[in-house]
């Protein structure tokens, strides 16, 4: 009998865990004929700093067109799926289902696929089996109406920065959407009016900040929330720091103190989770700059303890924490392990004890194949003291082989074809991208010059600083007394 309670208790426990994980899933369907036997993800933007993709699910498309994917989403979100030339997007709320209707599939050209200026064309998705009440229809309403507005103030806005004209906007809009009392609703209009009251401050941003940021809870994830705080946050750290009242922040990063930069945006008035989300950023943009020391940089972020930050704080400080330590000059290289033209496995510690050149590239890119071709030469001069590794990021790996056969280069390829999360650990979206790697597996150019951008000298020094430090010890009579 006990024995028989522990069975049905156990199937309700499952049960009740059961329905808990359903109420934070969705459901996305659709069919798509022209998207058939393709791969379609879903993804959402977590953060206002790295903008990193958080994929959700993806799902390879039925040959007749059908497709169905289960999301975790906990909250009402805006999420994203990649389709070519089109970036379909929509607002899901926890516990619904979705009928979607896709753009007509488009596919890119081999120019815009590798080109850093393509930016996909917004694409709000079809959604045949809701109707007008529906949070997507008022949030593309508001934003279509708002966009209408400024255009058709232009002048008033940003040339003569009319504060009226600005109050204006917002009160018939405040107006027109006055009985949509939805929370993510009412961040979108908070946020889009902050960009609006920027634009009419620009010389002086401190009123909109005071306003929508310094005592107000944040919303790292919200899509308005993100692009106003991108607007008005970016290199933020750096332009305070060149105010003669503000030198102290200079001398806090370069000397790692995370706590006391803190406190000082707190004595400006700033809540301390918000101190703490533009400190962050600023941290992160510091760290691509000469503006301040890359090892201060580095240490305050290791400076940060998860006990003093903020849930919605946290997993952002270890994202960046872990992309800014993944790449820094003396970290060990990321794991690379891949097929090469002879259908090896090779990995990066197969190198030990060489300097190896890291190279990415896709063979369908201009810049990639001279530089490429530039390898040619400084391979044959620095083989015996250099090693040269190339991947292919080609969406089809047979198009780098037939290069490497028709140019005869005789240095290792590796497939990298999609290798998604090769190509972001080494930043490699966009390429041609190159890497130093010593001996010990470490990092030491990070990024590396190109063949036809000075990488030669700067190996050659680094090489002779390299052998002067590790050159045994000579003894002289008497060192051993």
């Amino acid at each position: 009998m006990q024995l028989m309670m522990k069975k049905i208790l156990s199937v309700m426990i499952l049960a009740l865990i059961t329905v808990q994980l359903n109420a934070q899933m969705i459901l996305i369907y659709g069919k798509a004929a022209d998207y058939a036997t393709k791969e379609i993800s879903f993804y959402t933007i977590t953060d206002p700093i790295l903008h990193q993709k958080q994929e959700l699910a993806t799902t390879k498309v039925a040959s007749d067109g059908a497709f169905s994917l289960l999301l975790p989403v906990n909250e009402t979100t805006e999420i994203y799926s990649d389709l070519e030339k089109f970036c379909g997007t929509m607002v899901v709320e926890p516990g619904k289902n979705y009928q979607v209707a896709l753009p007509p599939f488009s596919p890119r050209t081999s120019a815009e696929a590798h080109s850093i200026y393509f930016k996909p064309t917004p694409y709000w998705f079809g959604l045949p089996g809701l109707d007008n009440i529906d949070l997507n229809f008022a949030v593309r309403s508001f934003l279509t109406d708002y966009n209408l507005e400024t255009i058709k103030n232009t002048t008033p806005i940003y040339r003569q920065q009319s504060k009226e004209v600005a109050n204006e906007i917002i009160d018939r809009l405040e107006k027109k959407y006055a009985s949509i009392q939805n929370p993510y609703f009412t961040t979108l209009k908070k946020y889009t009016f902050a960009e609006l009251e920027f634009a009419v401050y620009q010389k002086n941003e401190d009123p909109v900040i005071q306003k929508y940021f310094a005592t107000q809870s944040i919303h790292p994830g919200h899509p308005a929330y993100q692009r106003a705080f991108e607007l008005l946050f970016t290199d933020f750290l750096r332009k305070q720091s060149q105010d003669t009242q503000n030198r102290k922040i200079t001398t806090f990063i370069n000397s790692g103190d995370y706590n006391s930069l803190v406190a000082f945006f707190e004595t400006k008035g700033f809540k301390k989770e918000f101190a703490g989300l533009v400190v962050l950023k600023g941290l992160y943009e510091s760290y691509y700059t000469s503006s301040f020391s890359k090892e201060g940089v580095l240490e305050a972020i290791e400076m940060m303890q998860s006990e003093t930050l903020s849930r919605l704080i946290q997993p952002i400080a270890e994202q960046v924490k872990n992309k800014l330590k993944l790449l820094a000059v003396g970290e060990k290289a990321p794991i690379l392990r891949l097929y090469n033209l002879k259908k090896e496995m090779v990995s990066i510690d197969q190198f030990k004890g060489k300097f190896v050149y890291l190279s990415f590239f896709n063979s369908a890119s201009s810049d990639c194949r001279v530089e490429t071709d530039s390898i040619v030469s400084l391979e044959k001069r620095l083989r015996q003291i250099l090693t040269v590794v190339s991947v292919a990021v080609d969406d089809d790996f047979s198009h780098a082989s037939n290069l490497w056969k028709t140019k005869m280069y005789s240095w290792e390829l590796l497939n990298g074809s999609r290798q998604n999360q090769l190509i972001v650990n080494y930043n490699a979206s966009f390429t041609p991208v190159f890497y130093l790697i010593g001996p010990e597996g470490t990092l030491l150019l990070s990024q590396a010059p190109s063949p036809s951008h000075g990488f030669e000298p700067a190996f050659l020094k680094l090489l002779r600083d390299y052998n002067f430090k590790h050159k045994p010890r000579q003894f002289k009579p008497g060192d051993l007394r």
